[in-house]
């Protein structure tokens, strides 16, 4: 039997799946639409993709734990948590930051050529990470991107913001992880020379994926802002 839940907040979760999955927008749903291994049979990725369209639609936090239980039974489930849970849950506490005698920088999995980070601050592993990427100009990308009017690529910014996620969900191997999603948005251009402030936290792991808040700040305007979900092996 469908769970009873406010017609309204269906349709909400609805128009959500819907644009997550890239349906059209006439697509039928029933209330009782099984989301695992029904017809749509969601795969890890577009769990996490769902969940985290969720939890900023409704400033909720489902924890990770929760996902694979009765609350992704159907659409009427997903929902009756949904109304359960308007207020933002509580979050675990802090982990404890790791000194800065580990260089993390080696642990890239990329050549120096292709580090996008300079310094790394601060990293709490499996949590949050913190560092710089200082752009002085005379990168050889500029030679060919807006010649003589330079500004940071944004798609090496997004792979900036990456990297410094990488220290924040490392585990033991960070030559372990790839990108496999992001959803970041540009809000101001970045001319050298400039050092960024790259920020991210863990809100998010399912399984080998681990999803991330990023942003990119220079002082105290935001050029980028977002999320990352990187694979771990």
């Amino acid at each position: 039997m469908p769970v009873a839940v406010e017609p309204a907040l269906l349709e909400q979760i609805k128009t959500l799946l819907r644009r997550d999955l890239k349906l059209g927008v006439d697509t039928p749903l029933r209330d009782d639409e099984p989301l695992i291994g029904g017809d749509f049979d969601l795969d890890s990725l577009d769990i996490l993709l769902l969940v985290s369209s969720i939890e900023k639609q409704f400033g909720i936090k489902i924890p990770s734990e929760a996902v694979g239980k009765w609350i992704f039974k159907d659409l009427g489930t997903l929902a009756k948590y949904v109304a359960d849970n308007r207020e933002t849950l509580r979050t675990g506490p802090a982990a404890a930051a790791v000194t800065q005698t580990t260089d993390w920088l080696a642990k890239l999995p990329h050549g120096p050529a292709f580090r996008f980070v300079s310094r790394v601050d601060a990293v709490v592993p499996g949590t949050s990470a913190r560092g710089v990427w200082i752009v002085t100009g005379e990168e050889p990308f500029f030679a060919a991107h807006f010649p003589g009017r330079p500004i940071v690529p944004g798609v090496l910014l997004i792979e900036a913001l990456a990297q410094m996620a990488g220290f924040a969900t490392a585990r033991t191997n960070l030559k372990s992880g790839m990108l496999v999603q992001t959803d970041v948005r540009f809000e101001s251009a970045v001319t050298p020379p400039v050092t960024i402030e790259l920020m991210t936290n863990v809100t998010r792991e399912l399984g080998s994926l681990l999803q991330c808040d990023v942003m990119a700040m220079v002082g105290t305007t935001v050029a980028a802002r977002g999320s990352v979900t990187l694979a771990l092996e």
